[in-house]
């Protein structure tokens, strides 16, 4: 069940806006949802990036989509007058296992977490609210091609100005996270799961 409500109320509160409040100085969380509720979702997270911007709080609150973060950056990288995703396309309809391994190097070897990071700090540097949360959802839609662990992993540097949530459709259980509550993912034990601060209190 979606708590959004107990998390509007906890992303509100001016105590766990502060970046350094985070277990380990880690400002990363993992909001854990059924990933039979995707859909609703989306829909909530920007019903809550509305309710934080409101003028009682200011909270400037970027939202993205890895998936379409992924995409958009293949459509701006080009070779021989084509996108790599037009490239990955046809490569797609004659050898899906090595446009799967062309998508995987891209991501991790290439130039995305650079135009990533700079997409960050563009935006907070020209936002006059306060800045204080990074939500990231699509960890469903861009696996194989992406785990959120490899996300974490890439992005930690990043990490540290204001709090990155992570909606993460699966479960949490036994110290591990299970992407579709079917895939174990890597170790993610520095990020907080973001759900147990609604059990504490």
């Amino acid at each position: 069940m979606i708590n959004i409500d107990k998390l509007y109320d906890l992303m509100a509160d001016r105590g766990f806006q502060e970046p350094r409040t985070g277990d380990l100085f880690f400002p990363a969380y993992i909001y854990t949802y059924s990933p039979k509720e995707e859909y609703e979702m989306r829909k909530q997270i920007n019903l809550l990036a509305k309710k934080l911007k409101r003028p009682n709080h200011f909270l400037d609150t970027l939202i993205i989509n890895i998936y379409d973060e992924i995409i958009t950056y293949l459509k701006s990288e080009s070779f021989s007058g084509k996108t790599i995703f037009d490239m990955l396309i046809e490569k797609e309809n004659v050898d899906s296992e090595e446009a799967f391994l062309w998508v995987r190097e891209e991501i991790n070897d290439g130039n995305f977490y650079t135009y990533f990071n700079e997409k960050i700090k563009k935006h907070f540097a020209d936002a006059e609210k306060k800045r204080v949360y990074l939500l990231i959802s699509g960890f469903g839609s861009a696996f194989p091609y992406l785990r959120a662990s490899e996300f974490l992993k890439k992005t930690e540097s990043l990490i540290k100005d204001f709090k990155i949530i992570l909606f993460y459709p699966g479960e949490y259980a036994d110290s591990r996270y299970s992407l579709f509550e079917l895939l174990n993912d890597d170790n993610m034990y520095r990020a907080n799961h973001l759900n147990r601060q609604f059990e504490d209190n």
